[in-house]
């Protein structure tokens, strides 16, 4: 045997040896992970938490349709590194409004604190609809006290809703105003010598304007500031509603906030009384004093009521989430992954008898993504639709491009007044390195039977393959027109003066045609309770199955705790924007490199 030989053997060895081992500490990590949390559960149920007094609303994190982690993996998190802010969980929020829904009628809750010094936000369509169970709250005869140090304008909209708010003596209210920044890389591009080929249809289209451009078109910015206008607006009108206050004396303009501000020496806190977004300074032991609160029970300690056992006689209305990018293969963080949705939807078709289903609501929060993967569960809800099962839109924070490219396979659509919606419009975008490569020295070159076969990302576009992308694109923007106007009764005229990319707020939906109703999801459930003629309903959240690695993996993910300035960085609207456009890369996978997404609608702060 050859020293060479030898030396193979050997390396083999150590190679099957630190294979063995990596493989049994990730085993054993399995193992003490599940382990944990089937603890979690079981000592959940033993631990005797007073289920009485003043609900806490101390909400972490933010507020998202349908979160992927469960609660005992943030209460797993607590136990292994100890009781401590997590700026990054996510909390349901259908989950949110049954508790205080449930708080509302249980004669053992008597008041609510909201604390929402760590709750980072939400759309604004989801506060709306947690303020309307809060306001049922108050109805009750049951008063909502808020304290804070320092109100960012979601928390703020929240505290809105209090009987009284308090805040610290060093404290601020942070409401200002919105906006819709984007970052533009052309320049970038050029001189890193990237080739950037963009397809489009829609004069409106600025989903790929940071790739070619170096700032905003005329017309986006038009668009922009029409809906972000309005969307202001009805922020300002709700808090202005539920302060008993006039938008201009609750939000001046800067020159008047910048005056009254300096009549009290720059004091937040005094400037905030003195205009009426609050009504008393105070420090946390002062107000607990003043409001005599005694016992307290946590939003997340606060157990909801498990429902009677279900029969399948029982008619039930299926709810199914598309929440966050749409594209091929599973759902993740943000990510609706078409092949889960498509699998739920034909689950419940082919079960329909079995489980009793009578109609579908689909909730959708997207800025939509591949047309391949939303014509996917677009012709899924249609299969489904022959079997005359209703299907119910119910549109979140944003139902844009692919989010509204699936909403046309129903029989009726509910928007909010502030959901994010239209972009009705394509692209494609296909970059080449040719240029980079051969400014240090690297060529691509060989034969091909046909310049239609070259699409290197290595070599330019020729020709002939930018004029078939091209038709390509025109005749999906063709398909998408036909596929509203089909769905809304419309001529494809109609729908093309409203398209090309333009982006609506629900009011403005409502009025040209595009959605059905101005409502929440209580509405959307409601429409479908009507169309199925079923009075009386259970209904059935729809959870993808996914395999249990995956379920692991998001779980191990969620329990790794990151920093307050990690959060924080990462919610810069700025650094969404480019996480979210280098996944028109990363994440997108079409195979004709079609893409019906609103990238630059969805970061407003």
């Amino acid at each position: 045997m050859s020293v060479l030989s030898v030396i193979k053997s050997i390396w083999k060895g150590i190679n099957l040896i630190r294979e063995i081992f990596l493989n049994l500490v990730f085993l054993i990590i399995i193992l003490l992970i599940i382990s944990a949390i089937s603890l979690i559960k079981e000592t959940k149920k033993q631990d005797i938490i007073p289920q009485y007094g003043t609900l806490i609303m101390d909400l972490e994190g933010v507020v998202v349709d349908n979160s992927l982690y469960s609660d005992e993996v943030y209460e797993l998190q607590n136990k292994i590194y100890g009781k401590r802010v997590n700026l990054s969980r996510e909390n349901s929020l259908f989950d949110l409004v049954q508790k205080i829904s449930q708080a509302t009628s249980d004669p053992n809750i008597n008041s609510m604190l909201l604390k929402l010094d760590n709750f980072v936000g939400a759309d604004l369509s989801s506060l709306q609809y947690i303020g309307k169970y809060l306001d049922k709250f108050k109805a009750a005869n049951k008063p909502i006290y808020a304290i804070g140090s320092n109100f960012n304008q979601s928390q703020y909209y929240l505290a809105s809703y209090a009987n009284k708010i308090y805040l610290t003596p060093l404290g601020a209210v942070n409401v200002f105003g919105l906006s819709a920044n984007n970052l533009y890389y052309k320049t970038l591009l050029d001189n890193l010598k990237i080739n950037t080929h963009v397809f489009r249809v829609g004069t409106y289209k600025s989903a790929i304007e940071p790739f070619i451009r170096d700032n905003m078109s005329e017309e986006a910015r038009s668009n922009t500031s029409r809906w972000l206008n309005l969307m202001w607006d009805n922020y300002l009108n709700d808090i202005s509603a539920e302060r008993k206050k006039a938008p201009i004396q609750l939000v001046p303009s800067a020159e008047k906030m910048l005056s009254e501000l300096k009549s009290v020496n720059g004091n937040m806190a005094k400037y905030a009384l003195s205009n009426g977004l609050i009504d008393t300074i105070s420090s946390e032991f002062d107000f607990e004093l003043e409001a005599k609160i005694k016992q307290k029970v946590s939003i997340y300690d606060y157990r909801l009521k498990e429902d009677a056992e279900e029969t399948d006689k029982e008619p039930k209305i299926a709810v199914v989430f598309v929440n966050g990018t749409i594209t091929n293969g599973t759902n993740s963080s943000n990510v609706a992954g078409s092949q889960d949705i498509v699998k739920q939807l034909r689950d419940i078709r082919t079960k329909l008898n079995r489980d009793n289903i009578q109609a579908v609501v689909l909730r959708v929060n997207s800025p939509g993504g591949s047309v391949d993967a939303s014509e996917a569960i677009r012709s899924e809800l249609e299969a489904l639709r022959r079997y005359q099962i209703p299907i119910v839109i119910s549109m979140g924070g944003m139902a844009a491009s692919g989010g509204y490219w699936i909403s046309t396979a129903s029989d009726y659509i509910v928007a909010s007044p502030n959901t994010i919606t239209g972009s009705i419009g394509i692209f494609g975008i296909v970059p080449t390195f040719e240029n980079s490569l051969s400014h240090i020295g690297v060529y691509n070159d060989g034969v091909s039977t046909s310049p239609l076969t070259n699409n290197s990302l290595t070599q330019n576009l020729p020709d002939e393959l930018n004029q078939f992308i091209q038709m390509n694109i025109d005749n999906g923007y063709s398909t998408f027109i036909s596929l509203v106007a089909n769905a809304r009764n419309m001529t494809s005229e109609q729908v093309d003066h409203i398209a090309q990319g333009q982006v609506w707020l629900g009011s403005e939906a409502s009025k040209n045609g595009l959605v059905d109703k101005l409502g929440d999801f209580d509405d959307a459930i409601d429409m479908a309770a009507t169309l199925a003629d079923i009075p009386n309903y259970k209904i059935d959240w729809q959870k993808p199955e996914g395999s249990w690695f995956n379920a692991l993996y998001s779980d191990m993910i969620a329990m790794m705790p990151k920093s307050a300035a990690e959060v924080l960085f990462e919610q810069i609207p700025e650094i969404k924007q480019i996480k979210q456009q280098v996944s028109l890369w990363d994440k997108f996978q079409d195979a004709q490199n079609r893409y019906i997404y609103c990238l630059n609608c969805a970061d407003v702060k």
